[in-house]
């Protein structure tokens, strides 16, 4: 593991074994007798000089891992941790597209359309979406449950509600059922969105260039949202609400 790691490294800085000798201050034969007879009994020394000059740990150096967390792992956070702040949001909204695109693959495996007197699964999310709390939606674990009789058939995905700023119409740990595909929202209609990487079930309002979410409890009034036409805000309509379950 040690000389693959070493390997893998040297590759992404692009150098050589004479490269690294000069660089970390190691003797090429002593890095050259790694690959020729052993690496048995590197001295401590040699891996704190390679650790500092690759910035990984020792530990990961040796295993090629720390705490479960893989070399390509460590090199993509080491990235991720020199982006500024507009990159990392970048970066954070295309994973989150990415695992939403999995998630729906996972789902067409095990979805299929019912006939009129078949049984109908839908995907119920883990993780509740928040009225007027952060929580994470797609990319989220999910069980597969029998869609009640009484909502209505293209019910595509649910989530439970967490928090009390959309009572007395949607209470706390209620279940929601939505649908994403071919709708679109008018002022009044209830939604799940999901604004800076947060997401919410919030009632929708709009002016023509701002977006309103709107808290239907108005002594939560605190947690509207607005997502003004000339701001800097994302928020991403993930599903409209057609009904619910207790």
């Amino acid at each position: 593991m040690f000389l693959q790691t070493l390997n893998q490294l040297m590759k992404e800085r692009d150098i050589s074994k004479s490269d690294l000798s000069r660089s970390a201050g190691i003797p090429y034969t002593t890095i050259d007798g790694w690959y020729k007879k052993s690496y048995e009994g590197v001295r401590l020394e040699t891996l704190l000089k390679l650790s500092n000059f690759f910035d990984i740990s020792i530990d990961f150096l040796v295993h090629g891992k720390s705490d479960g967390i893989t070399l390509e792992e460590k090199r993509l956070c080491t990235k991720y941790s020199k982006l500024d702040k507009h990159g990392q949001k970048v970066v954070n909204f295309v994973i989150d597209e990415e695992l939403r695109r999995v998630t729906e693959a996972q789902l067409e495996q095990v979805h299929y359309q019912p006939t009129d007197n078949a049984k109908q699964y839908i995907p119920l999310y883990l993780t509740a979406a928040a009225a007027g709390l952060a929580a994470p939606i797609e990319g989220d674990d999910f069980e597969m449950i029998e869609l009640p009789p009484n909502i209505p058939r293209r019910a595509q995905f649910a989530v439970r509600i967490s928090g009390d700023s959309m009572e007395p119409q949607f209470e706390d740990g209620q279940t929601v059922y939505c649908v994403k595909d071919g709708v679109s929202l008018s002022d009044g209609d209830i939604g799940i969105f999901c604004v800076d990487g947060a997401y919410y079930c919030k009632q929708y309002r709009s002016d023509g260039e701002s977006m309103y979410l709107i808290s239907i409890n108005r002594k939560r009034s605190d947690s509207d949202i607005t997502i003004w036409g000339s701001g800097s805000r994302r928020a991403t309509f993930l599903g409209k609400v057609l009904g619910i379950k207790s």
